[in-house]
């Protein structure tokens, strides 16, 4: 999964997962001086929260961010398929 978060680092972003939910919380807050006289606060926020399939391993999950690009990769068990033929009678 991809996720743009331009303008924030690793310390502004936390992703975990809380039971079955991908959790990204994300917050950056800067303070600028404009005209030598007011002060403007510019604030970016995320808080997003995911249903993650029943076939994930939640405890291999692994989150990178690279150039205000989050991306998340979420590893599925191996699930083995029984098919039974079913005679037609």
């Amino acid at each position: 999964m991809r996720f743009d978060m331009p303008g924030l680092s690793r310390e502004d972003v936390k992703v975990s997962v809380e039971d079955d939910v991908l959790v990204i919380k994300g917050e950056q807050k800067k303070d600028k001086e404009e005209d030598n006289s007011s002060w403007s606060r510019r604030v970016s926020a995320y808080d997003m929260r995911l249903r993650l399939p029943d076939a994930s391993e939640n405890e291999k999950v692994k989150a990178e961010l690279k150039d205000g690009v989050l991306l998340v990769s979420v590893p599925k068990s191996k699930v083995e398929r029984k098919v039974i033929d079913v005679q037609i009678h």
